[in-house]
């Protein structure tokens, strides 16, 4: 009977359904909020940027009931890049799931893990955030729940916990990387900065961050611990360790011979993806590929037969479908919007919050606006084109400086990335890990209100040191 229950409650809300909600919010805001516009101008490597003095109220307005019907088919085209490597990262973690390697990995670390579990929690964070803080590529995320849930499961933690180091570790990278080049690479360009610059003060603020997060994870961590019915998602745990634990019986079944070898191969492989993206500036095209590589190969050499390789493929994909799909609806958001250009109008207002705050902490009124503006336009090289040739001269009137107008900007962005629903790989996350986004919430509000008064901390030690060169 108890378990029906479970079964209901996990089965209540589809995680399509918050986005769905807020399409329909987006579309009434459309015809509520004053359409404007800011002029774009070519630089001279070829982007299109806002003209920051040309904002005009305009009464034109592309929002209609076919471009609402037509939202999410033109997100899922917009977000087609992250999608395909949602499927190919399904992919390629289903073939090296019926390798058994996982199941092989999973047993080693629970016997080096046995005696000091929380420790887990800081290795990894350590390893996730040094990975995102280099290549600045949070989906990764999407990766790390899958192979990570049967090991925390066994470790005798929840859900929560996995999803928790997976997306808060990556957002910390993120919210300060040091050489991303869709965030901080892009925001150098914009404001004429030399690349990469100001890279230790970014290293200390991630260092900071993961810090705090992993602290907060492993406090509640060992509440689980002690007691598993404190688990925020005890009663949905319930049935996905079962889920789980019938998985890994059958991966038992079919270990193949050269599974060790396997690993070692898939390991290096990874290794080889984060080298492509730091020193080839892989995209997502490049990193789709390589993952079916990464699947494909490992079970070869595992001895699984091609047929055998393409069917565990295809389960993988299958696995990944609602997050992949999320994805595209998340974008559908940003669609409406830009169908009512009404997101013009929104940073225009934004912009105008942080005019009329005092120098010493303009950086903080950048940092909120970016926060607020990530709710509508998740992507972080979107809001750099739009947001910083507007922020980077108020920066300079405010006497903040660039350096420290970037840093705001990236800190605003990455940790909100886990906050609002219009951030898709987020959203795809916590379907894949089995998280209601309104338990996501409850458990995440409390560290997000610490990690807003550590980066408004470290912001303020950046405009008072003068963080640059300039």
């Amino acid at each position: 009977m108890k378990n029906s229950s479970v079964r209901k409650k996990r089965d209540g809300m589809h995680p399509w359904t918050i986005l769905l909600i807020m399409l329909v919010l987006s579309a009434v805001a459309g015809y509520l909020i004053p359409s404007g516009l800011y002029d774009r101008v070519a630089t001279p490597d070829g982007r299109t940027v806002v003209d920051p003095d040309t904002f005009r109220f305009v009464t034109e307005s592309d929002l209609s009931l076919i471009g609402i019907m037509t939202a999410i088919p033109r997100g899922i085209r917009e977000a087609i890049d992250v999608i395909i490597i949602t499927f190919m990262i399904g992919g390629a973690f289903g073939i090296i799931k019926k390798t058994g390697m996982l199941n092989i990995g999973v047993k080693k670390l629970v016997k080096t893990f046995e005696t000091k579990k929380l420790a887990i929690i800081f290795v990894l964070s350590a390893v996730f955030v040094l990975i995102t803080g280099f290549i600045g590529v949070p989906e990764l995320a999407l990766i790390y729940i899958p192979v990570l849930m049967p090991l925390l499961f066994a470790l005798g933690f929840d859900s929560m916990v996995t999803v928790a180091i997976s997306l808060t570790a990556t957002a910390a990278g993120f919210g300060a990387a040091w050489s991303a080049p869709g965030t901080v690479g892009l925001g150098h360009v914009l404001s004429e900065l030399p690349m990469y610059s100001g890279m230790g003060f970014r290293v200390l603020t991630a260092i900071a961050l993961a810090l705090t997060s992993a602290v907060y994870i492993a406090v509640y961590a060992r509440k689980v611990l002690k007691d598993p019915t404190a688990s925020i998602v005890y009663e949905d745990d319930l049935v996905h360790r079962k889920e789980i634990e019938k998985q890994t019986e059958n991966e038992e079944q079919s270990v193949y011979p050269r599974v060790k070898l396997a690993g070692i191969i898939a390991i290096l492989l990874f290794i080889g993806l984060i080298l492509g993206v730091i020193f080839f500036t892989w995209g997502f095209d490049e990193m789709s590929g390589y993952f079916i590589l990464l699947g494909v190969i490992p079970g070869l050499v595992a001895g699984m037969k091609f047929n055998e390789v393409l069917n565990a493929f295809v389960v993988g994909l299958r696995d990944m479908l609602v997050g992949a799909f999320i994805i595209g609806i998340a974008r559908a958001i940003a669609v409406v919007l830009t169908d009512a250009m009404v997101m013009d109008t929104i940073i225009m207002v934004l912009a105008r919050f942080v005019v009329v705050l005092p120098s010493q902490i303009a950086s903080l009124g950048i940092f909120f606006v970016t926060t607020t503006f990530n709710a509508v336009i998740a992507s972080g090289s979107g809001k750099a084109i739009i947001a910083l040739p507007i922020m980077l001269p108020l920066a300079d009137i405010t006497d903040v400086t660039r350096q420290t107008t970037i840093l705001a900007y990236q800190l605003g962005d990455g940790i909100t990335n886990i906050l609002w629903p219009a951030s898709g790989y987020f959203m795809a996350a916590l379907a894949i890990g089995n998280v209601s986004y309104k338990k996501w919430v409850k458990w995440f509000l409390p560290l997000l209100v610490i990690w807003l008064i550590v980066a408004s901390v470290i912001l303020i030690i950046a405009n008072l040191i003068g963080f640059g060169p300039f």
